[in-house]
């Protein structure tokens, strides 16, 4: 009776380790493409700044028309990211739970915290320092200080984020100047926003290989 329990639990563990991948897989994709939509709208931006199109004319040019429809692209496949890492973030948790890992958060509020006003400021940033550290086996999770990796990729994403919501305030102003450096922010905004994303996508691959290979080979032994 014990081999087959012992046996149910690595089947379904095994099973949790390749759901990981497959989601991180998906949640791959889905950064590449907001990657790319987010480098098409700085593009925009630059040329916004630099006078050569005027996004906001009340008469659109061709460009400014295809900003729009450019902007409706990266609202959806932020979206669609925001959903396929979160699933991610989940399941990668999840893993850590199942094999009897206690963690800060539960696999749910690792996800719920990103999106809870204020402690979204800090909390995310926590649980993927715990996730990093109990998927590579650190003897200390919550205590461990964070990877540069981690700490680059949320530096990027809070001031990204503020930029962001500052140039789309200045923006409803609709004044000449106002306009100049919210074009500016905008641009510095999608910069920082891009290197999130660069840096979630190499964080997602290291934690999900850290789970398949040190974390995995160490729950056989166990």
């Amino acid at each position: 009776m014990e081999f087959a329990a012992a046996d149910a639990h690595a089947e379904a563990s095994d099973g949790g380790f390749a759901q990981l991948k497959s989601r991180a897989r998906n949640a791959g994709y889905a950064i590449i493409a907001y990657i790319g939509i987010a480098a098409v709208m700085l593009v925009f931006e630059v040329l916004a700044l630099t006078g050569q199109v005027d996004l906001y004319a009340m008469v659109p040019e061709t460009l400014a028309v295809t900003y729009g429809f450019a902007a409706i692209a990266y609202l959806l496949i932020f979206l669609v990211s925001v959903v396929l890492v979160s699933m991610w973030i989940y399941r990668a948790h999840a893993n850590l739970k199942e094999r009897g890992i206690e963690t800060e958060s539960s696999p749910g509020m690792a996800v719920g915290w990103y999106f809870i006003p204020f402690a979204n400021l800090i909390k995310p940033f926590q649980n993927m320092r715990d996730l990093w550290n109990e998927s590579h086996l650190e003897s200390d999770s919550y205590g461990e200080p964070a990877p540069g990796l981690i700490n680059a990729w949320w530096a990027c994403w809070i001031i990204g984020s503020i930029l962001s919501n500052i140039s789309a305030r200045m923006e409803g102003y609709g004044d000449g100047s106002n306009m100049v450096v919210a074009n500016g922010m905008g641009a510095v905004s999608s910069v920082l926003l891009i290197a999130c994303a660069v840096m979630l996508h190499r964080i997602i691959r290291q934690i999900t290989h850290a789970q398949d290979t040190a974390l995995h080979v160490s729950q056989v032994f166990d």
